[in-house]
């Protein structure tokens, strides 16, 4: 069901995006929603709580589901788990793969990922360009036993797709930390900066729905083109 709610929020967001609702300004009704994908109304529900997170409508309570006038898109978005792809969807996104190999996970990292010495581990560094600019530096480590197979062709385009539509993994909730380094000389020649420039940086731990970490990571953002944002919902 997790990953249905979500292809179905995909879709009514391309919808969105595409104009279907421009004249009406709204979302069919829940009802209406229910019939057209044939799912639960838990379903639906769950489907616009995403559509709201992603900054695209608005809900009153008894009236509908509104359309905002200027959505807030194209930003990362700190309550996403969807990725760089999907956050950044207007825009043309391309990916490096500065490094892949399978590795053995050292003390630190089997007690940051609750696992074992030498647990096998994905190793996986990329290069993100947004509009021919390089935008970020992401290091990620998955565990083996949850992530079997990772290669170059699916590292250059969504992993996170890939986690979710092909592995069917049940993905829950993350932590994030988010802060600032100064920048080595590699990661400045990647990024296009001066060794010593401010960076942003965003470490991941990654649970799937049992309360088991499979990944951590660390995004490093070019500090002049980083725009984060954090939708605050009040009930």
């Amino acid at each position: 069901m997790s990953v249905k709610y979500k292809k179905i929020a995909d879709i009514l967001e391309k919808d969105i995006r595409d104009g279907k609702f421009n004249e009406t300004k709204k979302l069919p009704t829940e009802e209406e929603l229910m019939n057209i994908f044939q799912v639960s109304r838990n379903t639906i529900r769950k489907v616009v709580s995403q559509l709201v997170n992603r900054g695209y409508i608005f809900q009153v309570q008894g009236s509908g589901m509104f359309l905002r006038e200027a959505p807030i898109t194209d930003y990362i978005n700190l309550a996403s788990l969807r990725g760089l792809t999907k956050d950044l969807a207007s825009q043309n996104i391309e990916t490096k793969v500065v490094d892949l190999h399978v590795m053995e996970a050292d003390e630190t990292l089997a007690e940051r990922m609750q696992c074992q010495a030498g647990t096998k581990l994905y190793f996986v560094k990329r290069l993100r360009i947004v509009d021919g600019k390089a935008f970020s530096i992401e290091i990620s480590h998955f565990k083996k036993d949850v992530v079997p197979y990772l290669n170059n062709e699916i590292a250059a385009s969504s992993i996170y797709s890939y986690l979710i539509e092909d592995l069917q993994l049940h993905i829950g909730f993350a932590d994030k930390v988010i802060h600032c380094e100064k920048i080595d000389k590699e990661s400045a020649q990647l990024l296009e900066v001066h060794e010593h420039d401010p960076a942003l940086l965003i470490e991941n731990t990654v649970y799937l729905v049992n309360g088991t970490i499979f990944e951590l990571s660390q995004s490093m953002f070019h500090y002049q083109k980083a725009r984060l944002l954090n939708r605050i919902t009040f009930k």
